[in-house]
């Protein structure tokens, strides 16, 4: 057997078994979702604006995605008077329908909140609201965004 053939047969053999790899290049596009948006309605008394962020996991350290933490990263802004209410900023992942979905615990109540980009470029964002307190109402706010 000729020595180019044995060299060739034996890379062949070695990346079968991981030892002989290319190296492997991610691409993390930003998605549509990343960004400032601002509620389509000036008048909201719910969530006035919202910051999306994206962490891009595109290594695997210990079988594990690195950086650790979540994807993607939402800050919601309340209507209060005089400035906006600034919420903790929450980690999401990824769920069907190319939704994110986070929970915010904010003491008095669970947030269970939804995020994606729509087909019109808008951000909606679904907040279904969990009081602790029995006697008070849990309620569901759906609201759009437009990109700041």
């Amino acid at each position: 057997m000729k020595r180019s053939n044995i060299i060739t047969s034996l890379l062949f053999l070695l990346s079968l078994t991981g030892f002989y790899a290319a190296p492997a290049a991610a691409l993390c596009v930003t998605p549509g979702e990343v960004g400032a948006w601002t509620n389509v309605d000036s008048n909201t008394r719910s969530i006035v604006r919202a910051e999306v962020r994206f962490q891009c996991q595109d290594q695997i350290l210990n079988g594990q995605p690195y950086p650790p933490g979540e994807p993607f990263y939402i800050k919601l802004y309340g209507s209060c008077h005089p400035t906006a209410c600034e919420w903790q900023e929450v980690g999401a992942n990824s769920i069907a329908g190319g939704w994110k979905r986070g929970t915010i615990d904010q003491g008095f109540a669970k947030r269970d909140i939804r995020f994606k980009r729509l087909a019109n470029g808008r951000l909606r964002v679904i907040i279904d609201t969990d009081f602790r307190d029995p006697s008070r109402r849990d309620y569901r706010s759906d609201e759009q965004f437009n990109r700041s």
